[in-house]
């Protein structure tokens, strides 16, 4: 095995164990407590983390298949380490109350995973059921969900952290304002993932998925319910490619159902 692509792959096995064992537990066990916002979900949304590791460990050892070794070593390179590091590095920066960093930090792990799901679907379309699981599956669910904790990490830089103050539980109207365009945002992304990607319902299951833990956790009336109302829109968006195809013979929007 060529010097290059070996190394791509051994570092990508070692900055693995990394994010295992210092962002999962992390997460699954003391979640995102301690920055409450006006768009943080219920708690069970971020369960969505463990299957993304879990699919991640499918690539590192899936990566050293023969089908597998172009695709990772053209198509994710190095990234999958950037990725790794700046995920590790969000965490710590985000219970140790560092937003701004944090944001800044979420904001280059988006730039780094947009560039290879892009590669991924543009360049090494999915050869084979392995391939959509094992690569395409865990790029698509990540770039949906750093794309909502990016959303969340700027709620929580720059607008006012949630309390059970009686005086502060009904939030100002520029807040709830700020909450419909990001909630208007996340519909538009889970939509553009059905729409424009040719039916990436994983990626479009993730976002579903948080507006309907926003809705589920956010008590103010407005935000509820307009939660519940793109959850919904969402939710058709990714149902739409099936009906099409099944009910009416359609395969232009045939979604295959892990991106």
């Amino acid at each position: 095995m060529p010097f290059l692509p070996l190394l791509i792959k051994i570092s990508n096995l070692l900055v693995y164990a990394f994010l295992l064992t210092t962002n999962l537990l992390t997460l699954i066990y003391s979640g995102l407590e301690g920055h409450d916002t006006y768009i943080t979900p219920h708690p069970c949304v971020f369960l969505v983390w463990a299957v993304i590791i879990f699919l991640l460990g499918g690539l590192v050892i899936y990566q050293f298949f023969n089908s597998a070794s172009e695709t990772v070593v053209d198509g994710i390179h190095f990234h999958f380490v950037g990725i790794s590091l700046f995920s590790a590095l969000w965490v710590y920066l985000w219970q140790t109350d560092h937003l701004i960093l944090a944001l800044i930090t979420v904001v280059v792990i988006s730039c780094h995973i947009s560039h290879v799901y892009y590669r991924l679907h543009t360049k090494f379309p999915a050869q084979g059921i392995n391939d959509t699981l094992w690569i395409h599956a865990p790029f698509s669910l990540y770039h949906a969900w750093i794309t909502f904790l990016l959303m969340l990490s700027l709620f929580a830089a720059f607008t006012p952290e949630k309390t059970d103050d009686e005086d502060d539980k009904q939030p100002k109207v520029y807040l709830k304002v700020l909450v419909f365009f990001a909630l208007l945002s996340l519909q538009i992304t889970a939509s553009s993932y059905i729409e424009k990607f040719k039916g990436d319902v994983a990626g479009a299951l993730v976002i579903a998925g948080a507006l309907y833990g926003i809705f589920a956790a956010q008590d103010d009336p407005f935000i509820h319910w307009t939660a519940l109302f793109f959850a919904i829109c969402t939710s058709i968006h990714i149902v739409k490619p099936f009906v099409k195809k099944y009910f009416f013979g359609s395969s232009a929007e045939h979604a295959p159902l892990l991106g």
